[in-house]
């Protein structure tokens, strides 16, 4: 069997409070990407019309669904490669025995939106990640509102659901002005070292 390659290193989310990527063999069917601005308005007496005068903007937010296929993901959980290497699901954090990707990802998902206890010093690690999808989006934030999972049927042969939805909001939590977001839009804050890590 021919040995497939994807390219992850553009389709990927990364762990920051646990130092791990999740490599998306999948795109979402669509992306919102929303970034609001927020301004004071003052009615002078005399006037028609209000004087605006600016407060914040922000924060970025995005909010995307990936819907799972386990019928779809046979030759990712068999013969997938990073890079020319193989993926070993069994290498994964969390892995237990009869995993499969789509059980490898939804775990990892829902670790995005816990924090890490570091009892020693009695301090939370607060759950930061990058999101990267091809080269549309790109955002470093938190989670915020939790990860929702849903599972749809048919039931296989396994006793799992055939099909499992995951979907998060992202919030950018680096601030940029006009002339970068002008620049480098939804890609802005781009970290090619980070990537860089994939390879290692």
């Amino acid at each position: 069997m021919e040995t497939m390659s994807y390219n992850l290193i553009t389709n990927y989310i990364y762990l920051y409070h646990l130092d791990k990527f999740i490599l998306l063999p999948v795109y979402p069917e669509q992306i919102s990407d929303n970034m609001q601005a927020h301004f004071n308005a003052t009615t002078p007496l005399a006037r028609s019309a209000p004087i605006y005068s600016y407060s914040n903007s922000g924060p970025r937010s995005v909010q995307i669904a990936l819907t799972l296929h386990r019928n779809m993901m046979t030759d990712v959980n068999s013969s997938a490669s990073i890079g020319g290497r193989a993926l070993d699901l069994t290498k994964f954090e969390g892995y237990t025995q009869g995993d499969d990707y789509v059980d490898t990802l939804v775990k990892l998902l829902q670790s995005i939106a816990m924090p890490v206890y570091r009892t020693s010093d009695k301090l939370v690690n607060p759950p930061m990640i990058a999101l990267r999808l091809g080269n549309e989006i790109f955002i470093k934030g938190i989670v915020d509102g939790g990860v929702a999972v849903t599972y749809k049927t048919p039931i296989l042969d396994n006793d799992k659901y055939a099909v499992v939805e995951v979907s998060f909001t992202v919030s950018e939590v680096d601030p940029y002005d006009a002339e970068t977001t002008a620049q480098q839009g939804s890609l802005r804050g781009l970290n090619t070292s980070l990537e860089r890590r994939l390879y290692k």
